[in-house]
């Protein structure tokens, strides 16, 4: 009886995993209007993520949104190829972004949340004023990828933090 229930707790993980990640590159195929409520709840599938999830299907999961985003070419119209630029960016962001609030795991979830907004906004910002500096994006990546990536990780975060917490209360 033992094995059925690791079998079946083992295909529980591997069906949430998939679905995840099949989150992870649609959302920005279904929300592409607004990469205010595009990142928030990306950003918030990332915290999740970091807490329910593998490293495995973690790290994986960090790519596919941007992916989604370019295939879909919608989130910021006819200037969506200059996303391509920013992709290896975008992806060690989102890795630093769950890598510093996993590695402050025994601080305040707020805290932690703040911490890893702070970590991806700075890469993110840096690279888009040096892009913008040296004339290979509009100045429109200067908030797209600063401000506003700061902005929709905390949401994601704190909107994480109450679905981690319903989870919770019905486990």
């Amino acid at each position: 009886m033992k094995i059925i229930t690791l079998s079946f707790q083992k295909y529980l993980l591997l069906r949430l995993n998939l679905i995840i990640c099949l989150l992870g590159f649609s959302i920005p195929l279904l929300t592409s209007q607004s990469q205010l409520i595009t990142g928030t709840i990306i950003n918030s599938l990332f915290f999740i993520a970091s807490e329910k999830l593998n490293k495995k299907t973690l790290y994986f999961l960090l790519v596919l949104p941007s992916l989604g985003a370019i295939s879909h070419n919608v989130l910021f119209g006819p200037q969506t190829i200059f996303l391509f630029y920013f992709l290896p960016f975008i992806w060690i962001g989102n890795y630093l972004q769950i890598n510093v609030f996993s590695l402050a795991k025994r601080q305040n979830y707020f805290f932690r949340i703040l911490l890893s907004a702070l970590t991806k906004y700075f890469l993110l910002f840096t690279m888009a004023n040096v892009y913008y500096g040296i004339h290979v994006v509009p100045q429109l990546f200067i908030t797209s990828m600063g401000t506003i990536q700061f902005i929709t990780a905390g949401l994601g975060g704190l909107l994480a933090y109450f679905i981690l917490r319903a989870l919770k209360k019905n486990e």
